[in-house]
């Protein structure tokens, strides 16, 4: 090979090495961004349902205070509520197995849909990682 020739492979051949090192850098940089974006997208849910929850516990510790402000000073004279007749996680899993939206299950239950989300998944969580067992005294409960 004629001298210039060889010049030019060596030449060709480096720059084709650069541009092969900056694409992998490149494709590295990109995944790490993509990285970044999934994380950025679960810190922000989570932080659209403690909005939710927290605002919903204060509109309904409002309600409380001005429930308990029309009563009177008396607060121990306040009749009790009656206690729900099913557990909350219950009665979620329910409306979705009926086919309900999240939203109409938040309307129903007075609760926000982040809360509704939440119940949700921690049920579906805890049905997956429990197994159900029998007591001794005829009653079925849920044991890790």
């Amino acid at each position: 090979m004629p001298m210039p020739m060889l010049v030019l492979t060596s030449i060709l051949l480096l720059a084709t090495g650069v541009i092969l090192l900056v694409a992998t850098r490149l494709v590295r940089a990109l995944r790490h961004t993509v990285e970044l974006e999934q994380r950025i997208a679960r810190l922000q849910e989570g932080v659209n349902l403690l909005t939710d929850t927290t605002e919903t516990g204060f509109r309904q510790v409002a309600a409380e205070v001005e429930r308990l402000s029309s009563l009177g000073t008396s607060p121990a004279a306040a009749p009790q509520a009656p206690p729900a007749a099913r557990p909350t996680a219950v009665r979620l899993r329910a409306a979705t197995r009926r086919g309900r939206t999240v939203k109409e299950i938040a309307a129903a239950e007075q609760v926000s849909e982040g809360e509704v989300r939440l119940r949700l998944s921690l049920a579906d969580a805890g049905a997956s990682g429990r197994t159900r067992k029998t007591t001794e005294s005829g009653r079925a409960s849920l044991r890790a």
